[in-house]
């Protein structure tokens, strides 16, 4: 009977496709399981606050940077008041993702404030990150764009305006 069933080029069709289905899916659904456990062990290794040392195009300056398990994003820098080369600005807010078991990507906003000589503006931020599960440490680089504030940057493209990489360490209670 099976021997029949085979010779049906359309049975025989089937039975391959049973037979390779069911050698694959439970890879896939173990692939899957792998990928969703990575992805929570990520979060776990970069949730938390972050002290930074920041150099590149905008000179070296300091950060404290949050990551949130929901995967938000909220920073403060010690350049933020102004300084020559870098025009005032607020607060730094945004999204993060994992991409990898230790890596993210995120993308943060904030403005710029007018000055004399400067109107207002958009920063946006795109940032790759490593975080060292033994360290405790982040390595990132960002990248920089500037948008006018009826722009939106979350649609539109500018010209690069920077970038600069940082280097952080997780903040613990002392005590």
């Amino acid at each position: 009977m099976l021997q029949s069933f085979i010779r049906n080029p359309f049975n025989a069709a089937t039975l391959t496709i049973c037979v390779f289905s069911a050698l694959t899916i439970p890879d896939f659904v173990n692939l899957h399981k792998a990928e969703a456990e990575s992805i929570t062990d990520c979060r776990k290794l970069v949730t938390g606050t972050y002290l930074t040392t920041n150099s590149g195009d905008f000179g070296s300056f300091r950060s404290i940077i949050t990551f949130t398990e929901d995967g938000n994003f909220f920073a403060t820098a010690s350049n933020q008041s102004g300084v020559p080369s870098v025009q005032p600005y607020g607060n730094i807010q945004g999204s993060w993702k994992c991409t990898s078991d230790r890596q993210i990507t995120a993308t943060t906003l904030d403005f710029s404030y007018p000055t004399a000589t400067s109107p207002g503006k958009i920063g946006i931020s795109d940032i790759r990150a490593t975080f060292d599960a033994k360290t405790e440490v982040v390595q990132a680089t960002a990248t920089v764009r500037f948008f006018n504030l009826n722009a939106n940057p979350l649609k539109d493209n500018a010209p690069v305006a920077g970038r600069f990489t940082f280097t952080g360490q997780r903040v613990k209670p002392r005590q």
